[in-house]
């Protein structure tokens, strides 16, 4: 293909007369013809000036963020060609911590990446060494994916999330109770055993 219309959505060549994507469907009457040549030289102008420049969006009513150009919101398929580009609000990544606060207030722990075992010998050992109910090696903590998860690995006292013991890898949510040896009966906890709860915090 010599002359060819370049798709500012999902970036596929199309014919010089195209006025829609027949990729996407975006709006192409605005789009130049260019040859590789062209784009080339495009390209060029438009890394040196990416740094200052402000994008334009459409942000539908479903929430979906599209190109400036496009008719359609890729989300929902509504028609949002009567909608006004405004700039891109770019968000500052935050990173999220998990907090494991004991229920007892003596002792909190924190996670931000990676995994962890914890147990009486090993990651918290210094709260948990007094817990008789807890193993040397109790449970894994694992962020995958940007999520909390805790894995048993105690045959004998076994781990709890919100007073059901876990078999498999659990994810853990805001609020939820984490049992290590022991649950709550009769509204009691056993004082041999660890509880925390799980608190989500965004920090910068």
């Amino acid at each position: 293909m010599g002359k060819y219309k370049i798709c500012p959505n999902c970036h596929n060549k199309n014919e010089p007369g195209m006025i829609e994507c027949i990729y996407c469907e975006t709006d192409l009457t605005g789009v130049k013809i260019t040859d590789d040549e062209t784009e080339k030289m495009m390209q060029d102008d438009k890394e040196e000036s990416s740094n200052s420049k402000i994008k334009l969006v459409r942000v539908c009513d479903c929430g979906a963020i599209n190109p400036s150009n496009a008719r359609k919101c890729f989300s929902c398929h509504e028609d949002i060609s009567d909608i006004t580009p405004t700039p891109e609000i770019q968000e500052e990544k935050k990173e999220t911590e998990y907090i494991l606060s004991s229920l007892d207030d003596q002792y909190v722990y924190k996670m931000t990446n990676g995994e962890v075992i914890i147990g009486r010998e090993n990651v918290m050992s210094e709260y948990l060494s007094a817990k008789s109910y807890v193993s040397r090696i109790h449970a894994k903590l694992i962020i995958e994916d940007g999520h909390l998860f805790i894995e048993n690995l105690s045959s004998t006292n076994f781990t709890y999330v919100n007073n059901e013991k876990i078999s498999e890898k659990t994810k853990l949510k805001e609020n939820d109770e984490i049992g290590l040896g022991g649950i709550k009966r009769n509204g009691n906890y056993q004082g041999e055993a660890a509880y925390f709860l799980v608190r989500i915090n965004q920090c910068m």
